[in-house]
């Protein structure tokens, strides 16, 4: 699965490691859908780590990206301008997630210190604080356009979720998830997806969360394991997940109980980072050495 390097000790992302593929699902309620990619160009250093996290309603793109000095910086692009940001004080800051109105989250770190959960809103930097647990490490990991907050905080070497709304703490936990629950998105009608360990050495395996209740999200072909990044505002996740039948790592969305592999032609390696209402996606794949940043236009998959 992809991750975040040095930054995310207490959260990991989705980093398959895989070759080229289109593999359709082979049992029922799935199928192969095809997008059509253009690719994302950033002024960000040659030869550094750059990922693409979120997409929002009104097209901008936030992610984090490995500057010169080896550290890592937040940035959002809206309509072709490029802004870099750090959280003030910060060594290094990733931005994870981003709604409608420009709210962004993410975590930061000052030296080699505890990771902090934060909000940008308006302009202004803010901590955000457990309530009930302080000065536990903590990642915001995603915001919907309500202001209501997903992440993970640790305690007891175990990664525990968490919702904040309206300053009050829901903790989310999936059942027998001995290894932590890691919630990752969150859209305005409060559905959450993100991932679970039945142990700490399990692999990763996707979940839903409505109304209370726990779900699994898993594509049919990934044997249980799987990540998925984003949920949109029309209820539409993807994420990234590596195939039992082709040892493979493919993209999928899930629609209306649908799965569907999602992979940039020719490339290997997919990932599908984020979505949004308009069905647009983020994608990497590896071409060669290198990893391609894609936009994906896939109102023909969901």
């Amino acid at each position: 699965m992809r991750n975040h390097g040095k930054v995310l000790s207490l959260l990991m992302s989705v980093c398959f490691i895989a070759a080229t593929a289109t593999t359709a699902f082979a049992q029922d309620g799935s199928s192969t859908g095809k997008c059509s990619f253009q690719t994302v160009n950033l002024p960000t250093p040659p030869n550094k780590v750059v990922i693409l996290d979120a997409l929002n309603d009104v097209g901008g793109i936030l992610g984090t990206y490995e500057a010169n000095d080896s550290h890592t910086h937040g940035f959002l692009l809206y309509q072709g301008k490029f802004t870099s940001f750090l959280f003030p004080g910060s060594t290094d800051t990733v931005a994870f997630d981003m709604n409608t109105t420009g709210t962004i989250v993410g975590e930061y770190t000052i030296g080699n210190g505890a990771q902090h959960a934060f909000m940008v809103h308006s302009g202004g930097f803010h901590e955000i604080t457990i309530p009930g647990f302080p000065n536990v490490p903590a990642v915001a990991t995603g915001v919907n356009d309500n202001g209501d907050v997903v992440g993970v905080f640790q305690s007891n070497n175990t990664n525990r979720g968490f919702l904040l709304r309206n300053g009050k703490l829901t903790m989310l936990s999936f059942p027998g998830a001995q290894g932590g629950t890691t919630p990752l998105s969150i859209n305005n009608q409060g559905v959450i997806v993100g991932t679970y360990n039945l142990t700490p050495a399990d692999p990763f395996r996707g979940f839903m969360w409505k109304a209370g209740v726990f779900s699994n999200l898993n594509p049919p072909d990934s044997g249980g394991h799987s990540s998925p990044e984003k949920i949109s505002n029309a209820g539409d996740v993807v994420g990234t997940y590596l195939s039992t039948v082709d040892g493979a790592q493919h993209g999928f969305s899930f629609d209306q109980g649908i799965y569907t592999t999602i992979d940039v032609p020719g490339l290997q390696q997919t990932a599908i980072t984020a979505v949004n209402k308009f069905d647009n996606v983020l994608a990497e794949a590896i071409q060669g050495t290198n990893t391609i940043l894609f936009k994906g236009f896939c109102s023909a998959v969901f």
